[in-house]
């Protein structure tokens, strides 16, 4: 007998540890099933739910499985039940050692342009201010020679 499962993730409620006999079912008599199950962690005599896992279970016959063989993780034959490659989010890498990664994914895509008008703006300031401070010493040069 296994616990009985939920539909979705957010929906299961199962913390409290208490078994009920509504609560299983038996593999052998469904003979496929898929859901959510809660993962329990047992620290110091208290249980407590930890996540939960979405899983498919399915009980074949010997004839069934040698007609529809199933590899090891992603390997080959990938058919039954075929594994996708997993959609991990770009945020998803160690930040300590891709810093301009970080930089690209969390404040480029947000702030593009006004970092760049700041840099603009920045350059524009840095100009004036030059030519201010060296425009006296030209107009010096030019009156007297």
């Amino acid at each position: 007998w296994y616990q009985r499962r939920v539909r979705e993730a957010v929906v299961s409620t199962q913390s409290t540890g208490v078994y009920e006999r509504d609560n299983f079912f038996s593999l052998f008599e469904r003979k496929k099933i898929s859901g959510f199950w809660p993962v329990y962690s047992d620290v110091m005599g208290t249980r407590e739910l930890t996540g939960k896992v979405e899983m498919e279970l399915e009980i074949l016959t010997e004839e069934e499985s040698v007609g529809r063989p199933a590899g090891l993780a992603r390997n080959e034959p990938n058919s039954n039940p075929e594994l996708l490659p997993p959609e991990r989010p770009d945020t998803s890498f160690n930040w300590f050692t891709n810093p301009w990664k970080v930089f690209k994914v969390l404040i480029w895509r947000r702030y593009k342009w006004q970092i760049l008008i700041g840099v603009i703006l920045i350059l524009l300031i840095i100009f004036v201010v030059l030519m201010f401070y060296s425009a006296p010493e030209a107009i010096n040069a030019a009156i007297w020679t």
